[in-house]
């Protein structure tokens, strides 16, 4: 069981969080597979998908020496938190801002990620105790101008952009200040996923985790060079 801090690290350590919102547990399995396969370690599961609780369980076992990390989406109550918990599920995500939900995880060190839109609500949710905020949803806001501009007077507040992030969207969302990303729609891709086209979201996993790869290396040599 990792740290708060650990989890935290590792989120922005790997940028990405996969987003598996499935119609059917079978097709989410087959997403976690293909992002787990193709470099995505952190794995969120949203609690609209049929089965989620069972889901990340079957997945924790699954990959517990592999190095994955296990989230539960769309926490929306106590309830729904202390189940996640219960199934292996490290991180919770939620859509809005709920303290009862950001003390529960804090109380049973578990990441808390809460969802927020306007600049009031991202230092409400910083001030409850969360760890990270979700700008959600993210594109709808303005995308990568909108983080730009609200890091302007709150830079101390570590941010995430919610779904939907095309992959083209990545990069400039973490210049712009974010810390990672939610992917989900942008890898399985609803007409991959009802094709079973498993491969071909693997491929565009690929790319989004290249992307991050490529955008470490050169940070590296950057500080290398300085």
């Amino acid at each position: 069981m990792s740290s708060r801090k650990e989890l935290f690290d590792k989120v922005k350590h790997e940028a990405i969080i996969g987003v598996v919102r499935e119609e059917s547990a079978e097709a989410a399995m087959a997403v976690a597979h293909a992002y787990a396969a193709n470099g995505v370690r952190l794995l969120e599961i949203t609690l609209t998908t049929p089965d989620a609780l069972e889901i990340i369980g079957k997945l924790v076992e699954e990959y517990a020496d592999k190095g994955i990390t296990f989230a539960a989406g769309t926490i929306r109550t106590p309830n729904d938190a202390a189940a996640a918990r219960r199934a292996g599920a490290q991180i919770l995500v939620s859509p809005h801002t709920d303290v009862r939900l950001i003390e529960y995880a804090n109380e049973n060190e578990l990441l808390s990620i809460a969802g927020a839109a306007t600049v009031t609500e991202i230092v409400g949710a910083w001030q409850a105790g969360c760890d990270i905020v979700k700008v959600y949803p993210a594109q709808m806001l303005g995308g990568p101008d909108y983080f730009r501009t609200i890091r302007q007077p709150i830079r101390d507040v570590p941010m995430l952009a919610g779904g939907p992030v095309a992959l083209d969207a990545i990069e400039p969302y973490l210049e712009a200040g974010a810390i990672a990303v939610n992917l989900g729609g942008s890898l399985a891709v609803p007409e991959l996923v009802r094709t079973r086209q498993w491969e071909e979201i693997g491929r565009r996993v690929l790319l989004a985790t290249s992307i991050i790869e490529s955008r470490r290396s050169l940070l590296a040599e950057t500080a290398y060079v300085h």
